[in-house]
């Protein structure tokens, strides 16, 4: 997974975010577990995020829970397939998803992200959150318990995450009234 050559979703290359938060993304990255082969962003939980993250929640655009996630990324890669038999543009070839994972998981745990990761390239975009299960449960459900994985899953959910890893002031012709 090389974030550098990874295609955001449009509206974040149409207004210029694409390439801080690439920057960003880039700044911190690590080993999903020792003998991994790809690096992914860490990425440290601000108010904004949290904020983004509670935000898709209440839309109903976050998903959580190892087997649901992966079931939805594997209906979801049929149907891509079975769009591209039938067109020749291509589809699926941005990231679309979001999967930030807890830093308390096992060994296993990481091995199978890295496996999804790679199986669902480029869409999904993997991120090793700064925070222990526990908090990111609390995050996403306001109630006590467990959560180690969690999957943004609409495009404008991802992009609204992604702009919440970095301050990008608006531009000037914004700002006027």
């Amino acid at each position: 997974m090389n974030v550098s050559d990874m295609r955001f979703p449009r509206q974040l290359e149409a207004d210029g975010s694409a390439e801080t938060i690439r920057r960003e993304l880039m700044a911190r990255t690590t080993k999903l577990w020792t003998g991994s082969k790809i690096d992914v962003p860490v990425i440290t939980l601000s108010e904004p995020l949290k904020m983004a993250l509670q935000k898709a929640r209440l839309q109903g655009r976050i998903r959580y829970g190892f087997e649901p996630i992966f079931e939805k990324l594997a209906s979801e890669k049929r149907g891509i397939a079975n769009v591209r038999r039938q067109t020749d543009a291509p589809y699926g070839d941005r990231i679309s998803r979001l999967l930030l994972f807890s830093n308390d998981g096992a060994e296993r745990f990481y091995r199978h992200i890295e496996q999804a990761l790679q199986a669902h390239a480029p869409r999904l975009l993997g991120c090793f959150l700064d925070i222990d299960g526990g908090a990111l449960g609390h995050l996403i459900t306001g109630k006590e318990g467990v959560i180690k994985i969690v999957m943004a899953e609409h495009k404008d959910v991802v992009s609204g995450v992604l702009r919440a890893l970095v301050v990008i002031p608006l531009s000037k012709d914004l700002h006027r009234r």
